[in-house]
């Protein structure tokens, strides 16, 4: 029932003498035989208007006859003195039926949404959705967007095969990582096979990850081989300064027992006190190389463990800047297919729009009615007839849609 009231209301004609006055509307009033009262008057806010001689009527809600019968009530009890040529004066009285109370201006109507020229449109009796639409510079599917999906479709199709490219590399760079931990001198597993990438540009990827795949295995096992030498050095040196200090500690001991000896010769007047001294010095000095090589031995032991920690650090390194560059990378491939799958959608929806565009199609209308009835109450009406006739005041909305459906890829 609701919906037959909202048919009905907008089933009203447009005509002049049944057109209730509302705010914005401009009526042209004038007197005959008076041109000077001639003029175009507003109906304000408050719905009334100003007429000369005659005050403030009120208009709004009104047909225009009312309000010219109105007037032609008060003027007809109003003298007027109007000026004569030569400079005088004569008073006269308006007739009733000299007034004239015209519609000069109705009120716009407004039409926003997808039109080339969003905004008020002068409004004229029969005046038609399809010839305000008309009027804004018709239906405009790139009214609402940045930019032109023709322009940008170009730039999109370059920003699409540059991420599929940026894929490849990450695919690439990932099973290079894998290899790299795995100690293998081969890629295995590049997923890039099926890629909507040139075949040339897909091995150029591959043979670039291998390379540097080479490369750094290279480098790895050089480094590595290094460490290990210097490792080597340090415990063949430690074996070395061990038995350098084995012997020595002997020799020590036997010239100690050697001291005792001659020591003992002396007191028994063997042989001479010089010969005792002599003897001591040499011990003392072979005792103090004993110590001397003994130190070495600590410090080349110490070398032995900062070359076997050195390797092991190296490992341990390596593995863990390998884990942690292949995570960023997981990551990276992850925002790739992200933005894939969004350039994606952009640019089969401004391939979509390029292609109506060019037919001249682009969706059908709908088209949303704003009105007031003569009570100021709002309506509105949706799926609004482009031959459907207006009223003044009345705002409609469009709104395009887009004949496609975006599907993403899993």
């Amino acid at each position: 029932m609701a919906w037959l009231l909202v048919g009905a209301c907008l089933a009203v004609p447009a005509q002049a003498d049944e057109y209730r006055l509302q705010a914005g509307d401009v009526l042209e009033f004038s007197v005959a035989g008076v041109p000077d009262l001639r003029q175009r008057i507003p109906v304000d806010i408050d719905g009334d208007i100003a007429v000369p001689l005659a005050g403030s009527i009120p208009a709004a809600g009104q047909p225009v006859s009312a309000v010219r019968d109105k007037i032609r009530e008060i003027l007809p009890k109003t003298a007027l003195t109007l000026r004569i040529q030569g400079g005088g004066e004569q008073q006269t009285v308006i007739a009733g039926n000299e007034v004239s109370l015209t519609i000069a201006d109705y009120r716009p109507v407004y039409v926003g949404g997808d039109v080339a020229k969003p905004g008020e449109q002068k409004f004229s009796p029969g005046l038609t959705v399809r010839q305000a639409v008309a009027l804004s510079g018709g239906y405009d599917l790139q009214r609402y967007r940045m930019e032109s999906p023709i322009l940008t479709t170009a730039d999109l199709r370059g920003e699409y095969e540059n991420l599929w490219i940026e894929l490849a590399q990450g695919e690439a760079t990932v099973a290079r990582f894998q290899a790299e931990l795995a100690g293998k001198p081969r890629l295995d597993g590049v997923r890039i096979e099926g890629l909507p990438i040139a075949p040339a540009i897909q091995q150029r990827i591959v043979k670039d990850a291998q390379d540097l795949l080479t490369s750094r295995l290279s480098d790895f096992d050089r480094e590595q081989t290094y460490l290990r030498n210097t490792l080597k050095l340090a415990e063949d040196r430690l074996v070395v300064i061990q038995d350098q200090f084995r012997k020595e500690t002997e020799a020590a001991k036997l010239d100690f027992d050697e001291i005792e000896r001659v020591t003992d010769l002396n007191k028994r007047g063997v042989v001479p006190l010089t010969r005792a001294v002599e003897t001591r010095r040499l011990s003392l000095t072979t005792a103090t190389r004993a110590l001397q090589t003994g130190a070495e031995v600590e410090k080349v032991k110490r070398d032995r463990a900062d070359a076997a920690r050195g390797v092991e650090r190296f490992n341990d390194q390596r593995k863990v800047d390998l884990l942690k560059d292949l995570q960023d990378t997981n990551v990276r491939v992850a925002q790739t297919r992200t933005r894939l799958a969004a350039v994606g959608e952009k640019l089969l929806y401004t391939g979509v729009v390029r292609s109506q565009l060019v037919r001249g199609t682009g969706g059908r209308p709908q088209i949303t009615l704003h009105r007031r009835s003569e009570r100021g109450q709002p309506m509105v009406v949706s799926a609004v007839d482009e031959d459907m006739v207006l009223l003044p005041g009345d705002t409609i909305d469009v709104a395009l849609r887009l004949e496609y459906e975006f599907k993403p890829s899993n």
